[in-house]
């Protein structure tokens, strides 16, 4: 008997088996594709945050660069890329330390150390004044490369209306009155007085005296205060950490940073708003005042400039009396042919003036000496009205020009006494092909002409704002002048510069 076999079954067998075999495909795909989908996301988040925090380093080092202040930094973005930057001195090196988060909560966090020389306040300084000085915007200072330029007012409050691309150091009080803008940062042994919201430290603000502060305008970096401080109503931001040791009224303000000052102190907010929250200790450390080196009295010696970094120089001197080429009249008189004289020198020379009232250039002639080499110039004072100073062709190498009056009391102290007197500028230009210093105990007076430039150094017992100049600073010293005329600010050095990298690693 013949038996039939039914294959339907085995059939369907197959197709199960098939089903099964492309189910578990599928899913292994699907979890191939889940997987990669979720590596690619988290490899895109952990991108994100790495380039966040590479450009909150690089964010930090523009920083140093422009205010030259490395130390006490903290920055943060709120904004794609999101970043926060802190930085620590020490040991001669600074380090960064930079966290960085993606879009969707990814961190990186990484740590960057640089050698470091902190510089003291005022090494190198552009202008020095041992009284109280005032910026007005008459007053053009103009660094001449990216650096900026450093003022220091050893003895004395500083008055700022005008625009300032420079650090700020000074003894005592800073005070701006509108149209202040200081581009780098300030350290004040005194107390501050921003009484206008236009007006912006685009740096950091310390402030060593015990008063209480006004800060209506903007600060780019930290408030670091010993007193309180009383923030406006004009919603300017802070843009670091404010520590103060006094009574803090936040008005309308925005720090962005955090806010510390003692539990015993009264914390007014009012409608200003604190980023990084606020912190309330027993006590807070206050800023250490700057420092800075005596006045520095200079009195001639030929020795000084017999050789001078790398030239010696010859001495001709002026006779009060006469009408001959070595007499106090062949310059101060018309025609004044004793200015254009000094361009004939191819070596190094001294002009010895001080037998001569006055040296003057204001004699209607408006002379224009055009120098081969260096000059120094020595009077008991000058007027240097309508006076031109600058390169003869085809010299390769810019000549310096000293005009010195002399203190010659050793005591460390400004004396404005003796015959001293003031260097008086009106009208008067020193160009850019040369570098020139002016050295007084007694006043740089700008005068009423309005129309000077100045390349080179100030360095007086006090400065007049009147007239006005265009001031390019190229710091420029005398025989035994310390090379750092200021000592160095423990909390909060200026103008220190960031070098080669030590290390660089992420942290957790």
């Amino acid at each position: 008997m013949l038996v039939k076999i039914r294959d339907e079954g085995s059939a369907l067998v197959s197709v199960l088996v098939i089903m099964l075999v492309l189910t578990i495909t599928g899913l292994a795909l699907a979890a191939i594709v889940t997987n990669t989908t979720s590596g690619l996301a988290g490899s895109r988040d952990t991108a994100q945050s790495r380039a966040a925090a590479d450009a909150g380093l690089a964010t930090g080092l523009a920083e140093a660069k422009r205010t030259g202040q490395a130390c006490g930094m903290d920055i943060a973005s709120t904004t794609p890329p999101k970043f926060r930057v802190t930085s620590v001195c020490g040991s001669g090196r600074v380090t960064f330390t930079v966290t960085g988060t993606g879009e969707n909560g990814g961190r990186t966090k990484t740590e960057a150390t640089f050698s470091y020389s902190s510089g003291t306040a005022g090494t190198g300084a552009d202008m020095i004044f041992f009284g109280d000085t005032t910026f007005t915007k008459e007053v053009l200072t103009h660094p001449l490369d990216e650096s900026l330029l450093s003022i220091v007012i050893p003895s004395g409050d500083f008055t700022c209306m005008a625009k300032i691309p420079a650090n700020l150091v000074l003894a005592g009080d800073l005070n701006s009155k509108g149209n202040c803008d200081i581009t780098g940062s300030v350290v004040a042994g005194g107390e501050a007085d921003m009484s206008n919201g236009v007006d912006r430290v685009g740096g950091s603000l310390t402030l060593a005296g015990s008063g209480s502060n006004i800060i209506r305008g903007s600060v780019g970096g930290i408030v670091d205060a010993r007193g309180g401080i009383a923030f406006g109503w004009e919603g300017k931001t802070i843009g670091g950490n404010v520590s103060s040791g006094g009574d803090v009224s936040l008005g309308s303000a925005k720090i962005a940073g955090g806010l510390t000052l003692p539990k015993s102190k009264n914390l007014t907010q009012d409608s200003g708003s604190v980023t990084g929250g606020i912190s309330r200790p027993d006590t807070v450390t206050p800023p250490a005042a700057p420092t800075f080196a005596k006045w520095f009295d200079y009195k001639y010696k030929l020795s000084d400039w017999q050789p001078y970094e790398g030239g010696t120089f010859t001495a001709r001197t002026l006779a009060a009396s006469g009408s001959g080429n070595n007499t106090c009249a062949y310059f101060n008189s018309y025609p004044a042919d004793g200015w254009k004289s000094l361009g004939a020198a191819t070596t190094p020379t001294i002009l010895d003036a001080r037998a001569c009232t006055n040296l003057s250039s204001n004699s209607g002639t408006a002379p224009v000496v055009e120098l081969k080499s260096d000059l120094v110039l020595l009077a008991k004072s000058y007027d240097l009205t309508k006076l031109t100073f600058t390169a003869a062709p085809g010299v390769t190498t810019p000549p310096r020009v000293w005009f010195i009056v002399e203190d010659t009391v050793d005591d460390d102290a400004v004396t404005c006494a003796g015959g001293a007197g003031n260097i008086k500028i009106n009208g008067t230009v020193m160009t850019t092909a040369i570098t020139a210093m002016a050295y007084t105990p007694c006043t740089i007076d700008i005068a009423g002409m309005g129309n000077d430039t100045w390349k080179g150094s100030f360095y007086g017992g006090k400065f007049n704002y009147g007239g006005g100049i265009q001031f390019y600073g190229s710091p420029i010293a005398l025989p035994g002048m310390p090379s750092s005329p200021t000592s160095t600010i423990p909390s909060t050095p200026s103008g220190g510069t960031v070098g080669a990298l030590i290390s660089q690693r992420d942290i957790p």
